[in-house]
């Protein structure tokens, strides 16, 4: 007979859980996979008070993956921007790490914490914006100057003399 919900043992072992509203949305759709590994990492850390006392420090994150402070930094800036984490307390100058929280849980421990533009599920207002891409490498020439049909690289091709090569014998 199964046992009343009352009577069962707790998990033996803990788990990260993510909400599917949070999975499913297109801001979640939108993040790369830093942004994603770190989220889980920052979940992974979740207790049921400890939200807004989460951290993403270099040293930890490092043994799960993360190979440079730049990657950390710019998936942190991303889940931030998404709606996904929001920062309570800022890193000091006596290294103490910055902490944050997940903004679809509530945050219980408040003592601490800079809350003023804290916003609750935060990633349902996210919109796609303006794509950031790195700057490219300028051309000397204009596209359309350089840019070459196949035919007319086939021939330019077959102008180029041929080279023997030295064999080994």
């Amino acid at each position: 007979m199964a046992k009343r919900y009352a009577e069962r043992k707790p998990l033996a072992h803990p788990y990260a859980s993510i909400e599917h509203r949070v999975l499913d949305s297109p801001a979640y759709a939108d993040l790369s996979f830093s942004a994603r590994a770190l989220l889980i990492l920052i979940v992974r850390q979740s207790t049921k008070d400890n939200n807004g006392h989460l951290q993403a420090a270099f040293s930890w994150c490092k043994r799960y993956g993360f190979g440079s402070e730049h990657t950390l930094r710019a998936a942190i800036q991303e889940l931030i921007s998404h709606g996904f984490i929001y920062r309570t307390r800022s890193h000091g100058v006596n290294k103490v790490w910055a902490k944050y929280a997940v903004t679809w849980l509530p945050i219980k421990q408040r003592e601490g914490l800079f809350l003023d533009g804290f916003e609750s599920c935060a990633w349902r207002h996210w919109e796609p914006g303006a794509e950031k891409k790195a700057p490219g490498k300028k051309c000397r020439k204009a596209p359309a100057e350089s840019a070459v049909s196949p035919h007319d690289f086939q021939q330019k091709m077959q102008e180029v003399p041929r080279q023997e090569m030295p064999t080994m014998n």
